[in-house]
């Protein structure tokens, strides 16, 4: 009795976490950013489907393997969501800064003009000592341990009022310096795409 209470329960926070999730994706327009960033559905599940199950991931304590790959009630299969994360079609930047400014549109109106706005520029270093076969996989230097570190260096761009920060746009770097580089450029890819051009 105490298991069938606790599934029904565990059931529950998760449609109420889910159905919020959809009243945000559904309140900024997620679907219209996805397709003005030529993000499309060509076959099986439709890329907003993919993406609030992914966006859910963080919100109901699974990783990506418990909640995608191991996950048989989702209506698309695992090789679905690895495509569609990995496809050097889809334009992330454009989809992120759009995503942004209706947020921040959205924010705005509610705070004072007397409040202070603020962009915040961050570059943080992504240790990847465990990788070996990571596309422009580098050596990079990490100025708060003061040595080089295999991995990469993120920067951020974010605006902030001082209580609220949203993202608007990142970049994953590798090394400048080819000596540095341990993985070079996938080879295959199609040099029209957005992927190619963020390289």
């Amino acid at each position: 009795m105490d298991s069938n209470n606790q599934n029904w329960e565990s059931q529950y926070e998760f449609q109420k976490k889910y159905s919020s999730i959809e009243c945000f994706f559904s309140k900024f327009h997620i679907g219209t950013i996805l397709n003005n960033c030529g993000i499309r559905k060509l076959k099986g599940a439709s890329p907003l489907t993919i993406m609030t199950s992914i966006f859910s991931l963080a919100f109901t304590g699974k990783n990506f393997f418990r909640g995608i790959v191991k996950n048989d009630e989702k209506p698309f299969g695992k090789d679905a969501a690895y495509e569609f994360l990995k496809s050097p079609v889809y334009n992330w930047r454009k989809v992120i800064l759009m995503l942004g400014f209706q947020i921040f549109s959205f924010m705005n109106k509610l705070t004072g003009e007397s409040r202070e706005n603020v962009l915040i520029f961050d570059e943080t270093p992504m240790d990847k000592s465990r990788s070996k076969k990571v596309e422009l996989l580098a050596k990079v230097y990490d100025h708060a341990q003061n040595k080089f570190i295999k991995g990469f260096r993120m920067l951020t761009v974010c605006w902030s009022d001082g209580s609220s920060l949203i993202p608007l746009d990142f970049a994953i770097l590798s090394s400048r310096n080819k000596k540095n580089r341990i993985q070079g450029i996938e080879k295959k890819l199609d040099k029209r795409t957005c992927g190619y051009k963020r390289r």
